[in-house]
């Protein structure tokens, strides 16, 4: 159970502590996101194997009505777990009156139960449902049990007592019901199959007139027997509602019956599964519902604000061009604290905000870098950060970026291209603050002549860094680039780091930047995507979702161990494979490809069965051009660059059927896993952790993943970076108020 709304230290008391923005930032990113914390709930209830609520979106004549019309959702569990039923009439959830065709029958289970304390009980009254449908089987319509005497009804009912059979007074209580219902003026006969014209007082007053029925019970009814969006009071919910930042804490008092203001916010359709997912997870998980292992913890807003009350006595930071948040997750696992970061990309703020609690949500700045002071903002925050980190957006430098814009536009010229300079925000903010070191990621593009200018991006940016001792505290500064495959990330990604150290401390630390992009540790080995991936799901085309309760098996590789990459849940977010309609790409994948292979080899590297399929440019049998449009994989080696592009297509991305091409088993082998990568793959081969979630939609996943830095390489940078800003006194500057171009050391 949530911790007491009341009790010391209660979510209520938490919550009121909090800034009002920060509430209102969290309420938005979890409404924004419900659909994703429904299937978190129900994935999570699933993983621990126990018996799903009733409560069923087939349980409702109404919701069926539309199933025939071919509007009707699926039931939630169904959708995440897909397992086969031990009865083709039940959802995989086992409702018992899936498929009723009268809200009479779930009114029916509540009056047999009785009273409870919480409406979100009758979600676990599963004996009453079946009584209910064993009834109707036996009996017919519910004009036919109504002429049933007493003794008849107690006996049909007998086997579903609790050891001494169905109470007197149960059946009692339901005699009534079916008389009260036959008499109502607004029924036609012994059914309520047309009761849903009525309005919803007078549900409420129809329904609490019968014993064993409360006020709570009757709108809970009115959502999961006739489809109506409410949402009933609920003690146990609500205190879950407050823990997500959903309802404000006054609300718990105020408001009585149902939850209007809640109502309004949802769309009508994600009323009933998530009070349904809430009501599971309020009835059964415990004491864990707050804890650090609860699968919800990163969506409650309580969760974040107990992250912000810890010590922060780290060395900061602050990350420009911050995207989904990889280097700031990368220096979150050494000793640094990140206290501020922006970008521009609403999806990867989302995702951003939500994987890091421990900074409030007003700290993680949706916006353009042209548009803000940065340096004012950073200022009022965090003061002087030690460190000052950036990846300034690349697509501009990018080969797969500039072919694509090339063949839109035949002028196109990367020098013209605002994306190309984005840099110098980066430089003016190191102008005005002066942290003690800076660090750059970017493309190799970036230290590449552009085109036949004579032109480097990278002598740009050192150029400028270096005017900078002509207005106060100068810098050291060196750039390498590094092969991600030597800091242990199985994919052949080759970046331009530059690293920048205030020369103040290089006299204090004999430290220089050179020597720190030397110190960055490398691994002996060289992990393959097969170690990458190893604990996952093997999905075949089509399969997957935003969250699993399925994961793979087998042991882990050092690579997944090493870095923990599949710890802190147990569940699978983001894993979700393409479904491949067209014939060409089938025959491609199925066929044509093998393991190495490119659109190339299928082309000119082989008999030419399969030529015709490449329809797009790839050179000659002499000259290879854009031949990875279509690539499939080596298991045994690094994967290629993981790209943005991924979000159009995966088609240069093709994994192999595991069990025919890794692990052979050809009972196991199946064509249809021959597939391109999911973006919880690439998150993988990115080196983010299996609990680190993706928000938006699919392409915005993969976009996200594609323009991130690899949190295993922004650790490694901390780890060499962190002495340097520990052990050196930090002088005073005139920058902390005092226009860039007055700045001096006082030293």
């Amino acid at each position: 159970m949530p911790e007491s709304v009341t009790s010391s230290g209660s979510p209520v008391e938490l919550i009121q502590s909090a800034s009002q923005t920060e509430r209102d930032i969290h309420k938005e990113l979890v409404f924004d996101n419900i659909e994703f914390l429904i299937d978190t709930l129900t994935a999570a209830h699933t993983r621990k194997q126990r018996m799903p609520p009733v409560g069923c979106v087939g349980a409702t004549p109404e919701r069926l009505a539309r199933k025939r019309d071919g509007r009707s959702e699926t039931c939630r569990y169904t959708a995440i777990e897909r397992g086969s039923h031990r009865d083709d009439s039940l959802c995989f959830c086992e409702d018992p009156l899936s498929g009723s065709d009268d809200p009479l029958d779930a009114v029916a289970a509540v009056v047999l139960a009785g009273p409870v304390e919480s409406p979100a009980q009758r979600f676990f009254e599963r004996w009453p449902r079946e009584a209910v449908r064993a009834l109707r089987e036996q009996h017919g319509d519910w004009a036919d049990i109504r002429s049933l005497q007493k003794d008849t009804l107690s006996a049909a009912l007998g086997k579903f007592g609790r050891g001494k059979g169905i109470s007197s007074e149960r059946v009692s209580r339901l005699q009534q019901l079916l008389s009260a219902v036959e008499k109502a003026h607004y029924t036609d006969g012994v059914t309520l199959k047309e009761f849903s014209r009525v309005q919803y007082r007078t549900y409420v007053d129809f329904f609490t007139e019968i014993r064993g029925i409360q006020e709570g019970d009757a709108w809970w009814l009115l959502q999961t027997a006739f489809d109506k969006p409410v949402w009933p009071v609920d003690q146990q919910v609500d205190e879950l509602l407050c823990s997500l930042g959903l309802i404000d804490p006054a609300d718990i008092q105020r408001e009585v019956g149902r939850r209007r203001k809640l109502e309004d916010k949802l769309i009508d359709r994600q009323i009933a599964p998530l009070y349904r997912a809430l009501a599971t997870h309020a009835i059964t998980a415990g004491g864990d519902v707050c804890g650090e292992t609860c699968e919800i913890r990163k969506f409650l807003l309580t969760h974040r604000l107990r992250h912000q009350q810890r010590d922060r006595d780290g060395p900061t930071a602050v990350d420009l061009f911050a995207g989904a948040g990889g280097l700031s997750s990368g220096l979150r696992q050494t000793e640094f604290d990140v206290r501020w970061a922006i970008d521009i990309d609403p999806d990867s703020v989302a995702t951003y905000r939500l994987n890091h609690p421990e900074i409030p949500h007003e700290d993680v700045v949706c916006g353009d870098v042209q548009e803000i002071d940065l340096a004012q903002q950073i200022r009022e925050t965090v003061g002087r950060p030690d460190i000052l980190v950036g990846g300034p957006p690349c697509q501009s430098l990018s080969q797969a970026g500039y072919r694509s814009r090339r063949a839109g536009d035949e002028d196109y010229s990367i020098l013209d291209d605002d994306r190309t300079t984005l840099y110098t925000q980066y430089v003016q903010t190191v102008e005005e603050l002066r942290p003690k070191v800076i660090v750059m990621e970017n493309v190799e593009g970036m230290i590449n002549e552009v085109g036949d200018t004579g032109v480097r991006v990278i002598d740009w940016v050192i150029e400028d860094l270096e005017l900078l001792d002509e207005t106060g505290l100068g810098y050291d500064v060196e750039y390498r680039v590094q092969d991600m495959t030597e800091l242990g990330i199985p994919q052949k990604r080759e970046r331009v780091l530059l690293f920048g150290v205030r020369k103040d401390l290089v006299e204090q630390n004999s430290s220089n930047a050179a020597e720190l992009l030397d110190e960055i540790p490398v691994e002996d080995e060289t992990y393959s995507i097969q170690q990458g991936l190893s604990g996952l799901p093997r999905l075949r085309r089509g399969e997957g979702g935003k969250v699993l309760s399925k994961v793979g098996r087998g042991s882990k590789s050092d690579y997944v161990n090493t870095h923990r990459l599949n710890s802190g849940t147990s569940l699978c977010f983001n894993h979700l494979a393409r479904e491949h309609p067209m014939e060409k790409d089938r025959i491609l994948f199925d066929e044509a490809l093998e393991p190495g292979d490119t659109g190339w080899d299928v082309k000119y590297g082989s008999d030419g069965e399969y030529a015709e399929y490449i329809e797009y440019d790839v050179g000659t049998a002499e000259e290879q051009r854009f031949g990875d449009k279509y690539r499939m994989l080596r298991w045994s080696k690094p994967a290629p660059t993981i790209v943005a592009h991924l979000a159009k297509d995966a088609n240069g991305y093709v994994l192999p059927d595991f069990y025919e091409h890794a692990y052979s088993d050809e009972e196991r082998s199946d064509p249809s896993r021959n597939r391109g990568i999911t973006p919880r793959e690439a998150a993988r081969l990115q080196s983010f952790s299996d609990e680190y979630i993706f928000l938006g939609s699919f392409t915005s996943w993969f976009r996200q993943i594609g323009n991130a830095v690899p949190p295993v390489a922004g650790k490694r940078i901390g780890q060499v970076i962190e002495p340097v800003v520990t052990n050196s006194e930090q002088p005073t500057l005139k920058t902390d108020t005092s226009p860039a171009n007055e700045a001096v050391s006082d030293d």
